[in-house]
């Protein structure tokens, strides 16, 4: 990027700062893009842990649980993509908060999406401890795990276990219970709690968004990346969901909450042995994959902040030859070590899924209703300079406004009624993360407020285009 076309979007960066603070320009495709989201979802990985949480709220109903998320995160993708469609930012949330409700706002949903993600990774990491323990087990070995390079595969494994459970009648006969409320354990609050859960899995279809800086024609290959990855996430979630509910039995499903392995007993039940060994390997090789892809998003968004001035600027430092954020690999590299001794010892990793996932859910759903409503300002900015039609305003406002009821009702029943111990900690957890947050805006306020009013305003050089 030059320092002309730097200094278009923020008018600050000099032209030794835009080559240190530089990420490698079209160093990516479609392919790649789309590679992100789906990675970050990681789709074998969603179904395989957070469904025994869910169910353990929902009851029977976890594929309606999926449904709900679903709903919220096609409407999200609407807005992100309108976004990505004319930004391209490596701040990805962050920046488009920014554009629609102001620099403050979009730090805040920067430090509270970016934690969350930084955070994310040591969960995503006892997710594929958990099913590495149960490969090994089937193998009777006691070595460590081995890379295996197609990670797609899973889903034909997964959805060869759906077919087979539906195709066997599941427990007790085909039940659509789970896909209405008449499976709900205990009301709608249930419901909502149980998508913190199924939020868990779509998480992440945007991630893609963090890559528009590296990516060739972003403005159109960022959209059908994030497109592609939701639709795909609601049919698969729900379809196999739905095959697991029938595959206890909507009569048992306490063995479903129970168990720390679900696909895994599921398709020692139904396949045998081997069918299970095959899902353990692929869910560790995806939910380490996973782990990837949610350090590449978390680097990429504190390098924008840091290159904003929000975070220290050793955050916004590239490698001088491969171009990237090393700094912030590292940090979060460091705070994926420090969680997984701190508490995955303590809780175990089952729990420790548990209690991180949720408590990172409710930071990155702040960040999403932070980031709706900045599409229905931008929207309304748009229709005052006299762009686009009336029926283009109401879905400008009509699915942000879904989103945010849904993302709101899911936050609310994190805390009514009060869920069990550990769960019962997480929102103190982010509502502490949010309040050192603000603490930190408010520091940087006083101390430069020119610096402030930049956030989110270093826009990549495909920009607007």
């Amino acid at each position: 990027m030059s320092e002309s076309q730097m200094q278009t979007s923020s008018g600050l960066l000099s032209q030794s700062e835009a080559q240190v603070y530089a990420l490698r320009k079209d160093s990516l495709g479609l392919f790649d893009a789309i590679a992100q989201s789906v990675a970050l979802l990681s789709l074998e990985m969603g179904i395989a842990l957070s469904s025994s949480f869910a169910a353990a709220s929902a009851g029977a109903a976890v594929p309606l649980a999926y449904v709900v998320a679903g709903l919220a995160s096609l409407c999200l993708a609407y807005v992100i993509i309108r976004f990505t469609r004319r930004i391209a930012s490596a701040g990805g949330l962050y920046t488009y908060i920014a554009q629609g409700l102001g620099p403050q706002a979009g730090f805040i949903g920067g430090w509270m999406y970016g934690g969350a993600f930084a955070a994310g990774a040591s969960f995503t990491l006892a997710i594929s401890s958990i099913f590495l323990d149960q490969l090994l087990e089937h193998l009777g070995l006691t070595l460590h795990w081995f890379v295996i390079f197609c990670i797609l595969l899973v889903l034909l494994f997964v959805l060869a276990l759906a077919v087979i459970i539906l195709a066997r009648g599941g427990a007790s006969g085909i039940s659509f219970t789970p896909l209405s409320p008449a499976g709900l354990a205990g009301g709608w609050s249930s419901l909502f709690f149980a998508a913190i859960f199924s939020f868990t899995s779509f998480i992440g279809f945007e991630a893609a968004a963090v890559l528009g800086e590296e990516t060739q024609r972003p403005r159109q290959a960022i959209p059908w990346a994030i497109l592609t990855a939701v639709l795909v996430a609601i049919i698969y979630y729900v379809l196999v969901s739905f095959a697991m509910a029938n595959g206890y039995g909507v009569a048992h499903i306490g063995q479903w909450a129970n168990d720390e392995a679900p696909l895994d007993t599921l398709a020692t039940r139904y396949a045998g042995a081997f069918l299970a060994t095959l899902i353990d390997l692929m869910v560790a090789i995806g939910a380490f994959s996973a782990t990837l892809a949610g350090v590449i998003l978390a680097s990429r968004m504190m390098f924008a902040v840091g290159r904003d001035g929000g975070l220290p600027a050793a955050f916004a430092v590239t490698h001088p030859r491969y171009k990237t954020p090393w700094v912030a690999i590292l940090v979060v590299l460091a705070l994926t070590l420090l969680l997984g001794a701190a508490l995955g010892i303590q809780l175990g990793p089952f729990l420790f899924f548990g209690f991180m996932a949720t408590t990172a859910s409710l930071g990155i759903l702040l960040a999403y209703i932070l980031v709706a409503l900045s599409g229905i300002v931008a929207s309304i900015q748009a229709r005052v300079r006299g762009e686009g039609t009336p029926l283009a305003l109401v879905f400008d406002i009509l699915l942000p406004l879904i989103a945010i009821v849904i993302c709101a009702f899911t936050i609310y029943s994190s805390i009514v009624p009060v869920p069990q111990f550990p769960l019962n900690l997480a929102p103190y957890i982010a509502a502490a993360w949010l309040v050192i947050g603000l603490g930190l805006l408010i520091a940087l306020q006083l101390r430069n407020p020119q610096q402030v009013q930049r956030f989110g305003k270093i826009l990549g050089e495909h920009a607007g285009e």
